[in-house]
């Protein structure tokens, strides 16, 4: 089984970074606004994600990314802190 952290982003440019099992599954309940931190987004969509064979790994990688150096990793390499989606968003 696999082990996804994700980032998402709406259509103002706001990203949320998190951890699950099952991929569209989560993103469904973040759009459904069955998440609360996310709930006040809405809509979100996936910017990028990464893979991992251990939750462990995956957990860790979720914890960095939320980090204030994983952040500047993030916006750098990822998903840039100004983009926005609203063109993007159906």
């Amino acid at each position: 089984m696999w082990h996804y952290v994700y980032i998402l982003r709406n259509a103002s440019g706001k990203q949320y970074v998190g951890y699950t099992k099952v991929l569209n599954t989560r993103l469904r309940d973040h759009n459904e606004g069955d998440v609360l931190s996310t709930n006040k987004g809405r809509p979100w969509r996936i910017e990028w994600f990464c893979a991992f064979g251990t939750e462990v790994e995956a957990i860790a990688f979720e914890k960095h990314m939320k980090s204030g150096s994983g952040s500047a990793f993030r916006f750098r390499h990822f998903a840039p802190k100004s983009a926005s989606i609203s063109n993007k968003l159906p």
